[in-house]
């Protein structure tokens, strides 16, 4: 089965993963904010990822960020800068994550501490060697929730939840590029991340998030769903989303935040293979092994363990 396939790729996945390329690249955050505190007078619903981000030396930390790094892709051109490839250095063996057979991306999100993460993005090449492997395609910095990361998390508490999930529903404010998905929705303001549904909907009498509205430039830009509770429990939260830094931002209500470049890179990934192949992995650091056979349990909310 895929588990043993998958471990069976150990060796093979050393290999490729030296050849992988890797881009790395810095931002600020979003969203989550408050529109308030943008000047915005549009009202989004009791959705928790409008609740108010703090502002965290803006200022200063953006210019040094944007002084020591370099975007490693022009989002508006898709080009890509072929930087010198270096190895992934992440607490996780991606050869050991059980993924249905026709996983084809893997997202994979390690939490560092704070609301900071490192994020990877992963292509199976199923020719490689004997049984295939993981090839590294890019690393990046990133944001999460404010309070860090949970496997217990409820609505509102601003954390992003820990598991492996499948993600879906891309999409965003700017015109797809070439290369991004056929599925790939460009919205407007009638559109509405449902709270009720976990899903996006064309209805703007839905209570939820307003994706389309201008309180959601930039971090919105470009997003995908990451599939947590695709069930739509209540009280356990709603559009937890991967999407672009902006505005300054360096924490989020729950979502997952890298640089536009890169989430153009990752969209484009996605609309390789289009929908039902790429999943995402998020756990602390030092903690994957509580979630590398955890694709599809408890309801489709985060695994049961001790992520401390």
């Amino acid at each position: 089965m895929k588990k043993q396939r998958m471990r069976l790729a150990g060796i093979a996945a050393a290999l490729c993963l030296a050849a992988g390329v890797v881009q790395t690249s810095f931002g600020a955050y979003g969203p989550g904010m408050d529109l308030q505190e943008m000047g915005q007078a549009e009202e989004t619903g009791k959705n928790e990822e409008a609740e108010g981000l703090k502002e965290t030396g803006k200022a200063e930390s953006d210019k040094t960020v944007r002084e020591e790094t370099q975007t490693a892709t022009e989002a508006e051109g898709g080009t890509r800068n072929n930087e010198t490839a270096r190895q992934a250095a992440g607490s996780f063996e991606v050869e050991r994550f059980v993924l249905p057979e026709d996983a084809r991306v893997l997202v994979i999100v390690e939490g560092i501490g704070g609301s900071g993460c490192s994020v990877y993005a992963y292509e199976y090449e199923p020719e490689a060697g004997e049984t295939g492997c993981w090839a590294l395609r890019l690393s990046t910095p990133g944001y999460l929730g404010r309070n860090g990361m949970s496997n217990h998390r409820t609505e509102g508490d601003k954390t992003t939840p820990i598991g492996v999930f499948q993600m879906n529903t891309p999409f965003g404010q700017a015109a797809p590029l070439p290369g991004f998905p056929d599925s790939y929705i460009q919205v407007g303001e009638s559109h509405v991340w449902s709270d009720k549904q976990n899903r996006l909907a064309d209805d703007a009498a839905e209570r939820g998030e307003r994706v389309g509205t201008a309180g959601y430039s930039e971090y919105y830009d470009y997003v995908i769903d990451a599939g947590f509770n695709r069930n739509a429990i209540e009280k356990k939260g709603s559009a937890l989303f991967l999407h672009c830094i902006g505005h300054g931002r360096t924490e989020t209500s729950g979502c997952v935040a890298i640089d536009k470049g890169q989430m153009v890179e990752i969209m484009k990934l996605y609309g390789k293979y289009g929908d039902g192949h790429t999943y995402i992995a998020q756990a602390p650091q030092g903690t994957f092994e509580l979630v590398y056979a955890s694709y599809g349990v408890n309801r489709g909310l985060s695994p049961e363990g001790d992520f401390q």
